[in-house]
């Protein structure tokens, strides 16, 4: 009884766990940096900046990568599994190597006018492979079922970046550079030792990782397009204001998320849970039986996140005016609408992982393109006219429209349909 409760539950319990692990390295970083550039804001956009780019770096790895991943490893199995997982291996360290020359390349372009920005962006470019490879095990250790190789990795790398920041801030050398190399060298050293002790799984061939590639990107390519639109949509609101408002509401902007986020560790790991057992179920039940399963995994997750998203809204200012010691005050409405916003992330990634399945990414990829329209044109004039307050509430109406606009489709999609995937 007990083990058949722990194969039900206790995977749950170990992502959320292990997404605590990995918020707390990233709120514990994020309050340091509040705190210590709280009378010099610019750096603290730089860093929000840098964050940003390494958010656009995971979602390439998540929809080249990490999605193939989930979709096609329940349906293989002894070699053919291992010859896979090197495919995806390989194509992850080919993405951040990609990643690595534009972050360089834009590091010589903005030095002469920005030398800190260009700081930055090279010690992004020096740890994005590794940071990424950290990144990796999380999703891979989830799918093939042992979710306690990540919460290890996590707990070491959440220790060893908290420690580096202290010391950093302790003798006065934390920079937004200085930030990203201490995230840096604390996924480098766990992730290589992750990587060695997980060696068996992984039987790499670079001929066929690119046969791979292109036999999953027919498959895939939906979930690519829909996955880069919905980022655009959502997460170039940091650049955003940087051209419409300034560098300082960057930072407001960036402070506000930050607190606004504290639920998303209950959020992403219900998603690391609910990601791979949503393409489990696809093969389990027929597609009525599916879809059902898919809107109630939505509701449970929503109604997990109302309370959180609801205390926060009301407590999340006073204490962002006390960790950055009374420079950042007046935020309420910007938290509180970027915590709706957030809310309703749990219901779009239900919907989404569920047209996936159902080899539906093209009417996922549709649905993004609200959010993004409203990007450049009510948001971009929001942005404007309110500086990162306008920001949250374009981000909130961006969602709403995509939770909404996924909810009429996927009750409407009647099959499967491989060859729109």
């Amino acid at each position: 009884m007990l083990a058949r409760h722990w194969r039900q539950h206790g995977r749950a319990a170990l992502s959320v766990f292990d997404q605590g692990l990995v918020s707390i390295a990233s709120f514990v970083t994020n309050f340091l940096l509040l705190h210590h550039f709280a009378n010099d804001k610019e750096h603290l956009a730089y860093y929000a900046l840098a964050l940003n780019l390494m958010i656009w770096v995971a979602e390439f790895h998540a929809t080249l990568v990490f999605t193939p991943l989930t979709i096609l490893t329940p349906r293989r199995s002894g070699q053919e599994l291992r010859r896979f997982h090197g495919s995806t291996l390989l194509q992850h360290f080919g993405v951040s190597i990609v990643a690595m020359i534009a972050f360089l390349i834009a590091a010589v372009i903005v030095r002469p006018g920005d030398r800190d920005m260009s700081q930055a962006l090279i010690a992004l470019a020096i740890g994005v492979v590794v940071v990424g490879l950290r990144n990796y095990a999380r999703p891979f250790s989830f799918i093939m079922r042992n979710p306690m190789s990540a919460v290890l990795v996590d707990l070491a790398v959440c220790v060893l970046q908290i420690g580096g920041v202290l010391l950093l801030a302790k003798y006065d050398r934390l920079t937004a550079a200085s930030a990203v190399g201490v995230i840096a060298v604390a996924s480098a050293l766990l992730a290589v030792f992750w990587l060695l002790a997980n060696r068996s799984f992984f039987s790499p061939g670079l001929k066929r990782s690119i046969d791979d590639m292109r036999v999953e990107w027919p498959l895939t390519r939906w979930v690519f397009f829909s996955g880069m639109v919905w980022n655009a949509g959502m997460s170039l609101y940091p650049w955003l204001i940087t051209a419409l408002s300034g560098t300082i509401q960057v930072a407001v902007w960036f402070a506000c998320y930050q607190l606004a986020a504290v639920a998303n560790p209950l959020l992403m790991g219900l998603q690391n849970f609910t990601g791979p057992r949503i393409a489990e179920a696809f093969i389990e039940h027929d597609v009525p039986a599916f879809k059902r399963f898919v809107v109630r995994t939505a509701l449970y997750t929503f109604g997990l996140m109302v309370g959180p998203a609801i205390l926060l809204s009301i407590f999340a200012s006073p204490l962002l005016t006390w960790m950055s010691k009374g420079q950042f005050v007046g935020h309420q409405l910007a938290i509180t609408l970027l915590c709706a916003a957030i809310l309703l992330q749990s219901v779009t990634f239900a919907l989404s992982r569920g047209l996936f399945a159902l080899h539906r990414a093209d009417l996922d990829l549709y649905c993004n393109f609200g959010p993004l329209i409203l990007l450049f044109t009510g948001g971009a004039w929001l942005t404007w006219k309110y500086g990162a307050e306008g920001a949250a509430m374009s981000m909130l109406i961006a969602q709403v429209l995509s939770s909404g606009s996924r909810a009429i489709l996927f009750a409407r999609v009647k099959h499967a349909n491989p060859e729109a995937a």
